[in-house]
């Protein structure tokens, strides 16, 4: 009964999850044709940005909860580290977002202080930023690594475990290109859009073929 619980939840979290990254790539792709590669976002796209990923860090704890527990007994290590890491994930990506989402929106109207600039979610010098980077970047990308060798064995599997692979790779290219101020940064936002997209798609449906056979 545990197994099967972690299995349903594990498919409507990615499920979710993938729904969320559908929208938030739809916004990416509306924003761009529109706006060109204009940094940062406006407003609009910035908020439907924050409430999305406000939503989706806690819908990826309980995807990696879900792998945990339904890993091999010998390799559960390998799950926790996923938990472990993807928990990092939610609390530094969800301080950003609801500062963002509060402090931000409650503020007057007209440019942004030297001191609240620090805390908008793209602006130069934003810690909130900052720690966007170390979530998403750093933290999920561990996570993503840590639980790729879990899967093996069909295409699925298989297309799953380099998925997680390259999410891992490509945000961990963004640390780096946000430490050294470089155009790698970039990297990032094909990790979070198109790949993780894709990740979470391949994820429900091994979560569903899971709950069939069970």
């Amino acid at each position: 009964m545990d197994k099967e619980l972690s299995v349903r939840l594990g498919f409507w979290s990615a499920g979710i999850t993938a729904v969320l990254g559908g929208i938030y790539l739809i916004l990416l792709i509306v924003f761009f044709a529109s706006e060109g590669f204009a940094f940062p976002p406006t407003p609009l796209v910035q908020l439907i940005g924050g409430l999305i990923t406000f939503f989706t860090a806690p819908a990826l704890l309980v995807m990696f909860v879900a792998i945990h527990q339904t890993a091999p007994a010998e390799k559960k290590i390998l799950g926790l580290l996923g938990v472990c890491f993807t928990t990092l994930f939610v609390i530094s990506v969800s301080i950003n977002r609801f500062v963002q989402l509060t402090v931000i929106q409650q503020s007057p109207p007209g440019p942004a202080s030297q001191d609240l600039a620090r805390f908008l979610p793209y602006s130069t010098g934003s810690v909130m930023f900052a720690l966007e980077i170390l979530g998403w970047g750093f933290f999920l990308s561990l996570a993503c690594l840590a639980v790729a060798p879990l899967f093996r064995g069909g295409k699925l599997e298989t297309s799953a475990r380099w998925l997680y692979i390259l999410f891992g790779t490509f945000s961990l290219l963004s640390v780096a290109g946000f430490a050294s101020e470089t155009p790698l940064t970039a990297a990032g936002f094909v990790a979070w859009g198109p790949i993780l997209l894709a990740l979470t798609v391949v994820q429900a449906r091994l979560f569903s073929r899971a709950t069939r056979r069970g």
